[in-house]
């Protein structure tokens, strides 16, 4: 067989390789996608350490999946790891600047470090990407609150009960089947809520 022929036969060989190899990548991806989509419904109930092992997964396929790295970053959150939980929602940050989960979920770790302007910055952004999100309003309500402004506070309170009600409940907030907040922004969240007229929200 001559030397042209070998070189075709070996050409058409590392093609097939490349497109096999190609469309591993494709399913890999899916699949990742996938994932993904079960950890934000596992997110969506507060069940964060199976949404976190789910990222896990999705990140093995797609190592750029910003969303993926919110979970992580919930989870070291919810474990008491700020440092941890700051890389997390950098690195998802790094990966797409418009992820409103990622500068809400940042604010609170800011806010449990004492940095209330840093946290209002990133609540204040988070609300400009989405302004539906339960957490980024009560993160709002709550910097109002410590900058003097109770009125605003109970104004943007009322629109955090418009999405999840369970935010006037300080045990939800602190529980398991809930954000798992705790240390300061637990005790000054409690605060904002015994200043709320409780009447309005029966």
């Amino acid at each position: 067989m001559s030397y042209s022929i070998w070189r075709v036969l070996l050409t058409l060989l590392l093609l097939a390789t490349v497109a096999a190899a190609g469309e591993d990548t494709a399913k890999q991806k899916v699949r990742a996608r996938s994932l993904l989509i079960e950890a934000r419904r596992l997110a969506a109930s507060y069940k964060i350490d199976r949404a976190a092992d789910k990222a896990r997964e999705a990140l093995k396929g797609d190592s750029n999946l910003s969303e993926a790295h919110v979970y992580l970053g919930l989870e070291r959150f919810r474990a008491g790891d700020l440092k941890g939980a700051e890389a997390e929602f950098s690195k998802a940050l790094e990966l797409d600047p418009y992820q409103a989960a990622a500068h809400c979920q940042l604010g609170y770790v800011f806010y449990q470090e004492g940095q209330l302007e840093a946290a209002t910055d990133h609540w204040n952004l988070s609300n400009r990407l989405d302004s539906t999100s339960p957490q980024t309003l009560a993160g709002i309500a709550l910097a109002q609150f410590k900058h003097g402004q109770a009125d605003e506070a109970a104004r943007t309170f009322d629109k955090v009960l418009l999405y999840d009600r369970r935010f006037i409940d300080s045990k939800f907030l602190a529980s398991d089947n809930g954000p798992k907040w705790s240390g300061p922004l637990l005790e000054d969240f409690q605060q904002l809520l015994a200043k709320l007229n409780k009447t309005a929200y029966p």
